[in-house]
């Protein structure tokens, strides 16, 4: 009986850590997102190119649930908040226009959502580092994130 016991503790201690184990494994980091995020664009690119209409509402659906994530929060500022707003809306406007087989709205489409990223990172390297505190976790976040996709990594 005491065996049985001290097993049923081993098992219950055992199930008590496996799920808070399991949040942080499902939830990749900015910099692993935003190698996904690549890998994923890189991936839309072609299916715009060979006008692969089902391929580039999937690839653009998986952006803009990248880009959902709760880590994808580089930076806590209006400005930052505003150009993922852009990002995902002009995602959701690439999906409508593949959905609807329109090749020069998903050109549209795909060149907008490309300079919403363009502009996002041009803006993080400059004006939105104004308003973080340099040293502060942010700030890290922010520099960890151009040090890895500029390292291809």
């Amino acid at each position: 009986m005491r065996r049985h016991s001290r097993t049923s503790a081993v098992i219950l201690a055992l199930a008590l850590l496996v799920p808070s184990a399991a949040p942080a494994e499902a939830q990749p980091n900015l910099g692993s997102l935003m190698r996904q995020k690549l890998d994923r664009a890189q991936q839309l690119f072609e299916a715009v190119v060979l006008a692969r209409f089902p391929a580039v509402g999937r690839h653009a659906g998986e952006l803009l649930r990248i880009s959902e994530e709760s880590t994808w929060m580089a930076a806590p500022t209006t400005a930052y908040v505003q150009q993922s707003g852009a990002f995902q809306e002009a995602a959701r406007d690439l999906g409508a226009a593949a959905g609807a087989g329109d090749m020069e709205d998903v050109a549209t489409a795909y060149m907008t959502l490309v300079a919403t990223c363009v502009q996002c990172h041009r803006q993080l390297r400059g004006a939105a580092r104004a308003e973080l505190l340099p040293g502060s976790r942010a700030w890290e976040r922010i520099s960890a994130v151009d040090l890895a996709l500029r390292a291809g990594g």
